[in-house]
């Protein structure tokens, strides 16, 4: 468990935000098997980290791979053209979202930005953090994993259908 876990009272909130499914279905991370008890433990692997309105959380190029669940606030998601001219905004997320898997999975750069619309407070998962509840959760972390892939695929799929639509 890292030092700067999701503390107890702010674990009940960020859990029942989870639950509540209060994000956008394609946004949402959809674990209803899951009870407490797994999203305590999922919880204390995570670090909370308070963004304050109009700062960056992500920034697109940063080689960063954190994971970040969105406890409270809203962010907008934002991307640069090919001309790296203009921007525009993606999407609006809020709690019970998450946010950077692609660079997560891939260890690639980041693609976008999000910058905090409100204050925000996230809950921040690093490859090495998400290795350590694989090693003590093995089926937890399966679990996750195919949830965060549920949640690529239907961001790619919303994609495709706007390119060829």
């Amino acid at each position: 468990m890292s030092p700067d876990a999701v503390p107890e009272p702010g674990r009940r909130s960020a859990i029942a935000g989870f639950r509540a499914g209060g994000a956008a279905p394609h946004e949402a991370l959809w674990l209803p098997d899951w009870r407490d008890e797994e999203w305590n433990l999922l919880f204390g692997y995570l670090d909370i980290r308070n963004v304050p309105a109009g700062d960056a959380l992500i920034r697109p190029g940063e080689p960063d791979r954190t994971l970040y669940f969105v406890l409270r606030g809203e962010l907008e998601i934002i991307v640069q053209s090919a001309d790296g001219l203009t921007m525009g905004r993606v999407a609006r997320v809020g709690a019970g979202a998450v946010l950077g898997e692609l660079a997560f999975f891939d260890g690639g750069p980041r693609s976008a930005a999000a910058w905090a619309v409100t204050p925000c407070e996230v809950a921040a998962m690093s490859p090495a953090q998400y290795a350590a509840f694989e090693l003590e959760n093995p089926a937890l972390a399966r679990t996750l994993l195919f949830a965060l892939g549920r949640i690529l695929a239907t961001r790619l799929r919303r994609t495709t259908a706007k390119l060829v639509g």
